[in-house]
């Protein structure tokens, strides 16, 4: 059995300055002690997926199982292990912000019953677990800096899973697969962009490439190598859009 997680704080409902870097000073975070989280899981309304092995998972699956253990071996996981049992820590208001809420024994309990038909499946659920810690968190809270750094841990591991799949024969035709040169291209765009165009880009990356953004405090960090093929040639031209509206 996983040991049972620290709950996460509350998340006021101050604005949210979307910026790569801000001079203002960051927001105070007071340090605060919670009992233990316990409780019943909580299962996604997803509905279980029939398999023709009933609870057998195939390689790939197995291979999410294995990324989900390296996950939840690593100490700054501990948060996220079980439910939020939001009754007895007295947090009402955690079911109202948290719509979908998910942790890591969930998504283990689902991976042994096969509810994930594929990797993916099983991907958007722990993004989910990081996407909720860092809505109700504060932004240099414990919880939201765990939340980020396992998101990169996660990504990391999970793009490897997808480059060991088998590609399309015409690969280097790909329309989806991205250079050197955009990578830059992206970099250099960046430093030209107001703060709301790049707090635009920010929820982007936050709803398509989360494993590429990584906030502490009053700082976003964008890592460019983490941002998926698809969605960097997006947003280089959304930067061109920028570029040219104000060059007209």
């Amino acid at each position: 059995p996983i040991p049972p997680s620290l709950p996460p704080r509350r998340r006021r409902n101050s604005p949210k300055q979307r910026v790569l870097r801000s001079p203002e000073p960051p927001r105070p975070v007071h340090s605060a002690r919670f009992p233990a989280v316990r409780g019943q899981c909580t299962m996604s309304g997803r509905k279980k997926k029939r398999t023709t092995k009933g609870s057998e998972t195939s390689g790939e699956m197995k291979a999410c199982l294995d990324i989900l253990k390296q996950v939840s071996s690593r100490g700054e996981a501990h948060p996220f292990k079980l439910p939020v049992d939001w009754k007895s820590l007295n947090i009402p208001d955690y079911p109202k912000i948290i719509k979908k809420p998910m942790d890591l024994f969930t998504i283990q309990q689902n991976l042994n019953s096969g509810v994930y038909g594929t990797p993916e499946e099983f991907a958007q659920d722990v993004r989910l677990v990081w996407k909720n810690a860092q809505t109700y968190n504060l932004p240099g809270s414990q919880i939201y800096k765990a939340a980020s750094k396992l998101a990169k841990f996660f990504e990391k591991h999970f793009a490897k899973l997808n480059k060991k799949k088998p590609g399309p024969k015409r690969r280097r035709t790909d329309p989806k697969e991205v250079s050197r040169t955009d990578r830059v291209k992206f970099s250099n765009h960046v430093t030209y962009l107001s703060s709301e165009e790049l707090g635009h880009i920010v929820d982007i990356l936050k709803s398509k490439s989360p494993g590429a953004v990584n906030e502490d405090k009053n700082e976003i960090e964008i890592e460019i190598n983490n941002i998926e093929a698809s969605v960097l040639l997006e947003l280089n031209q959304y930067a061109a859009q920028c570029k040219r509206a104000r060059n007209k």
